[in-house]
């Protein structure tokens, strides 16, 4: 039988968590407070590059599983054929206003061709660009399986090119204001090097057990120096760039080693891994209709968008709406099937 790691579950939970607040939290204004949404947004920006930790860790392992045509088959049935549905579901729903957060982007002409052109670029419901960066590391994952055999040290030799030309320089040219210039270099379009891999990368060796504890301690402060530098300037209300800096990088990394050692040396989550298990499957459904729940709720609940209710409490409602709902109803295969 396959073996559930509980650590993976709990930081799916987490991840889907972080992206509600993220999302809740968008309305900056003197109403909600810029700096205290800004603390927030810092707090909880590893959210979707926890997703793409937990992928790797589980994915990149896939030979000892089952052959490449049947990672493919998996994957395409797990993301692809989602993709494709809600698309389609949300280019219908939304094609005259905009659901906020994050999209639906709003069609007022829609036609079969608008479809296309907007599916191919992305341009039906912003945040489904997880789903496009996902797809380009699902095509990758075949040759970096085959280096985790021969050398696994190659892999990390990818990560630490990727958090130069993705995190270290771009933000160093930022502080320069020349941020632009680096922005077209042909290294950002090696999907060796992408913005997405390293994290992905990490997951494995983490869970591989590549870094020893001194190592793993050395990401955890590094991680607990990023926040803090993250806090300070929302406190003292510095213009900062959150992502792609050495900061989200290492904090990101920093919150999955402690939530994977958190589990491993707490007895409560092992006792509790089956609700935990069916609690994280539902994560990916929550990713994909989460923004017509929080417009459901707001509107039932005559919430203010720009509020601290709708800050805190909405992203709380809707997990739990969600996550019962979605256990329920996933039993049926063809929701099983476009609700992943």
């Amino acid at each position: 039988m396959k073996k559930r790691l509980t650590y993976i579950d709990v930081i799916n939970i987490v991840a889907i968590y972080a992206v509600l607040m993220l999302h809740s939290s968008q309305y900056w204004t003197p109403k909600t407070g810029t700096i205290s949404n800004g603390i927030i947004q810092s707090i909880f920006i590893p959210a979707v590059y926890l997703f793409f930790m937990n992928s790797g860790a589980m994915l990149i392992n896939y030979l000892d599983k089952y052959d490449t045509k049947t990672f493919f088959f998996k994957r395409f049935k797990r993301v692809v054929i989602p993709l494709i549905v809600w698309s389609i579901i949300w280019y219908l729903i939304d094609t005259r206003g905009y659901i906020f957060p994050a999209g639906p982007v709003a069609h007022t002409h829609p036609s079969i061709y608008d479809f296309i052109i907007s599916f191919v670029n992305n341009n039906i419901f912003n945040i489904f660009w997880f789903f496009y960066a996902i797809i380009l590391l699902y095509v990758t994952t075949p040759i970096l399986a085959y280096i985790a055999k021969k050398n696994v040290n190659i892999l990390f030799y990818i990560v630490c090119l990727s958090f130069v030309s993705n995190f270290l320089i771009t933000y160093v040219l930022s502080l320069m204001n020349q941020a632009q210039v680096f922005s077209n270099a042909a290294i950002q379009t090696n999907p060796c090097t992408s913005t997405f891999i390293g994290f992905y990368i990490m997951g494995y060796l983490i869970k591989s057990n590549y870094f020893n504890s001194k190592q793993l301690n050395i990401f955890k402060t590094l991680g607990l120096i990023s926040i803090c530098i993250l806090i300070i300037s929302d406190i003292l209300n510095f213009s900062k760039n959150i992502g792609n800096t050495p900061y989200l990088f290492f904090y990101s990394i920093g919150v999955f080693i402690c939530l994977k050692q958190l589990v491993e040396k707490t007895n409560w989550f092992t006792k509790h891994n089956v609700i935990i298990a069916k609690l994280s499957s539902t994560s990916l459904a929550i990713y994909i209709v989460h923004p017509l729940f929080f417009k459901i709720i707001t509107k039932a609940f005559h919430i203010s968008d720009p509020s601290i209710v709708h800050t805190w409490l909405v992203p709380l409602i809707t997990y739990v709406v969600c996550a019962l709902l979605f256990i329920i109803i996933k039993k049926f295969k063809l929701i099983n099937t476009i609700l992943p």
